[in-house]
């Protein structure tokens, strides 16, 4: 057997005897377009800023993953929705002044949305 074959096979068992792998969760939450006109649609931005490039638009209730982070672009602190709190106070920080959140559009492109029109599950 081939040195480079010796390898592969060692790999192989060594992968197999380390059993089988758990699931990983997600590391998306799931939020639903709010407050924006019916006619009207969210545009996700590629980064945090009214003059970025738009990359995609959402209409009011459509679904939209989250990655869970959010920033406010004036104070520069960027802070987390996924990991606690009630749907009531994950919407409070995101509906502040100044604050945008990481979404996922349908094409897996990371944009930026404003938290105010994004409703959290």
């Amino acid at each position: 057997m081939k040195p480079s074959s010796c390898i592969i096979v060692a790999f192989a068992a060594a992968t197999v005897a380390s059993g089988p792998v758990p699931a990983q969760s997600s590391a998306f939450t799931t939020g639903t377009i709010i407050a924006i006109a019916p006619d009207d649609a969210l545009n996700i931005r590629k980064w945090p800023a009214a003059y970025s490039k738009i990359i995609d638009a959402y209409g009011l209730n459509e679904a939209i993953s989250l990655t869970g982070r959010c920033k406010n672009i004036v104070t520069n602190v960027s802070f987390r929705i996924d990991d606690y709190g009630s749907v009531n106070w994950k919407y409070s920080q995101m509906k502040k002044a100044s604050v945008w959140c990481q979404v996922m559009t349908d094409d897996a492109q990371l944009g930026w949305a404003r938290g105010k029109y994004i409703w959290p599950q």
